[in-house]
């Protein structure tokens, strides 16, 4: 599909963005809390989380902010129904925040002293649902993983990877680019600030199949995954394999990517065929549902 620019003018020559704030979140009419009381059987409970971190590096560097608002849904149809409960807080890393990341998350220091995140609160709020999403569930679940038993119990659901973005006419999946071409911008990249992006992101009807995005991710996050682990691929195949989205793995040296276990088949094909010139000669590895994303 073309590129498409939400907002933007019948001549192409501008684009009109809107705050957050202005933009309401896209909820059903049928929404009521009685409709939602008779429907329970349909309803579902999910968690969409955000930190802000030290640095990278999950194994070093600590939270400094954390986000989640909690909504339910129509398992069905993927349509948000309400947001139901909201947690918010700082937490005091020990040590300066640097200036690289006062720059871009505007956190500093004062902010963030004293202040220390109520894990029993977030253990309670997760408790109730049976998805966590981020945008990058990667990064942000061992962080969470590592205070949260709750949080190692749940599925987690990754939008930046289990939507199709770029079949979609996106040319990134990186959110802030997201939410410009959807039309609306928020102020600073702040924990509870992204969760509100992509709530009402994932709330918007996909183009094509009228569907939230939210649909999408959700049966996406039912599909189980496999780990798929190129031992002994030839030097020469490192480009083929970075090109088809193939992680190096310095430690212990070979190539590997986590797929949907139904895509299996034709990625051992393709390695056979491009990688090996033979039979598969790696091994693949299938991930429980509940173990998505972690390290």
């Amino acid at each position: 599909m073309a590129f498409r620019w939400i907002g933007k003018s019948a001549d192409g020559k501008s684009v009109t963005l809107k705050h957050l704030e202005d933009c309401k979140l896209n909820t059903p009419p049928y929404a009521t809390t009685t409709w939602v009381r008779d429907n329970a059987d349909i309803v579902r409970v999910a968690a969409i989380l955000d930190v802000e971190t030290t640095g990278l590096n999950q194994a070093e560097d600590t939270i400094i902010e954390i986000g989640i608002r909690q909504f339910l849904f129509n398992k069905n149809s993927g349509e948000v129904l309400a947001v139901t409960k909201t947690y918010s807080s700082f937490q005091d890393p020990g040590k300066p925040i640097t200036p690289e990341i006062q720059a871009l998350t505007g956190i500093t220091d004062e902010m963030v002293a004293g202040k220390q995140i109520d894990w029993t609160a977030v253990d309670a709020l997760l408790n109730e649902c049976q998805l966590i999403i981020a945008h990058n569930a990667k990064f942000d679940r061992p962080f969470i993983d590592r205070r949260s038993k709750t949080s190692t119990e749940r599925v987690w659901a990754c939008s930046f990877k289990q939507v199709e973005w770029s079949d979609k006419g996106f040319t990134s999946p990186k959110l802030e680019l997201l939410n410009i071409y959807h039309g609306f911008f928020t102020d600073s990249h702040r924990a509870i600030n992204d969760v509100d992006a992509l709530l009402y992101l994932l709330s918007l009807p996909d183009a094509d199949t009228q569907k939230p995005y939210l649909f999408e991710l959700i049966n996406n996050a039912r599909r189980p995954m496999t780990h798929v682990i190129a031992t002994s691929a030839p030097f020469e195949s490192k480009d083929h394999l970075k090109g088809r989205g193939y992680n190096w793995d310095s430690i212990n040296r070979f190539w590997s990517k986590i797929i949907f276990k139904d895509e299996v088949p034709d990625e051992t094909k393709w390695l056979e065929e491009t990688v090996y010139c033979g039979p598969f000669g790696g091994m693949t590895r299938d991930i429980a549902l509940v173990d998505g994303f972690k390290n």
